[in-house]
């Protein structure tokens, strides 16, 4: 019985043992599967078009680049003041806070001016209430004077009595017409959308007319002067209303922006015998250009321009034999090439000149060229 008993035992682990590696080797199976199905999926993924977005290389003219140095300043500046004058009782100000157009900012006690409203209105009253009598005496004087029952003095005096009355109303309708403009003028208020930038008086203070209380000024477009020299203002390409520059600040170290050239005047300081130029600058999101800040502008020479290619700086792939590369596609093939390119300056704020390694004519990606690879083929887009 015993040797049964082991017998029986010595059966059963082993039937075990072949159970549990069965079900192992199961599991393993399993997990295989499930891998090889995700490299499958993964390598069809990679196998699939990409869209991308192409761009025809042209030639475009590059000249001489001259840097001048420019000071911000805001394209509207205004010293606020009030018409009238009077005790201040509400300032409605945060310096450095956007304001709106037609935004109280500052209001004088109107109570004199409405004093000033109801008393005209009581003396137009009055006048009128005049005015209409002389009239309907002037009506019985001339129906009189038509019977020859009134002598011509009392007649003319009639009349004149009435145009007297008529001048009366029309010169207290004047006064009631000042009267409420000056009750407007008590409410100061935002010319246009800009910035509070001082406040010079404080509430509860008497304020004299026509006294600067706040300075004001807007920079949703800015504006940058700049300081020609007479010997580079005679090749200087930015002599037409509108031309766009490259400028860039000290303050925001490896940003450009794009500046268009506003006014520039024929007339040269007679001290620095340099003339001035406006360019605008519509203030970008994310940043603070503020006025006094100083910026770089950049200027092309109209003399020793040449035709030169670039792309924009987003085609650029990092690498190569000559510092860089980008992705060339075949029409024909519905692919793209990995090709080594030699990059120039800058050309605007984002494109770069590329001075090796392409032809005009050639199409390049633009956009989606750091998820591609060779031999992959990609959607057709719309050739920029």
């Amino acid at each position: 019985m015993k040797l049964n008993k082991r017998l029986i035992t010595g059966i059963g682990g082993v039937v075990l043992a072949v159970a549990v590696i069965i079900l192992v080797s199961a599991a393993g199976a399993k997990k295989k599967e499930a891998a090889k199905h995700e490299t499958e999926k993964k390598m069809e993924h990679n196998r699939s078009p990409r869209p991308v977005r192409f761009e025809k290389v042209q030639s475009s003219p590059l000249g001489r680049q001259r840097r001048f140095p420019g000071i911000v300043k805001a394209s509207e500046e205004s010293a606020l003041s009030f018409r009238v004058g009077g005790p201040l009782t509400e300032v409605n100000v945060v310096l450095g806070e956007p304001v709106k157009q037609g935004d109280l900012l500052m209001q004088i006690d109107p109570r004199d001016f409405k004093d000033r409203i109801h008393s005209l209105e009581a003396q137009l009253a009055g006048a009128v209430a005049r005015q209409q009598n002389a009239k309907q005496d002037f009506t019985r004087i001339a129906e009189l004077f038509k019977g020859k029952v009134v002598p011509q003095a009392d007649y003319d005096r009639a009349k004149s009595t009435v145009d007297s009355a008529v001048a009366a109303v029309q010169n207290i309708n004047v006064q009631l017409d000042i009267a409420r403009h000056a009750l407007a003028d008590t409410s100061l208020r935002a010319p246009y959308d800009g910035t509070v930038t001082g406040q010079l008086v404080e509430n509860h203070e008497m304020v004299r007319a026509g006294t600067v209380v706040l300075s004001y000024h807007n920079i949703q477009t800015l504006e940058i002067i700049v300081h020609i020299p007479e010997n580079e203002v005679a090749n200087a390409a930015a002599d037409a209303i509108g031309t766009e520059v490259a400028v860039t600040f000290p303050a925001l170290r490896g940003q450009s922006f794009t500046a268009r050239l506003k006014e520039w005047s024929t007339k040269a300081d007679p001290l620095t015998r340099t003339y001035s130029s406006t360019f605008e600058l519509q203030a970008p999101k994310g940043v603070h250009i503020l006025p006094g800040m100083t910026a770089n502008v950049d200027l092309s020479t109209a003399q020793e321009q040449i035709m030169v290619l670039t792309v924009p700086v987003s085609a650029l792939v990092p690498g190569g034999r000559l510092g860089s590369s980008v992705w060339v596609y075949n029409e024909e093939g519905g692919k793209a090439e990995l090709r080594s390119v030699a990059t120039g300056p800058l050309h605007g704020a984002s494109r770069v000149v590329i001075t090796e390694g392409l032809a005009e004519g050639e199409l390049v990606v633009v956009t989606g060229s750091r998820l591609i690879h060779e031999d992959l083929s990609l959607k057709t887009a719309s050739v920029q």
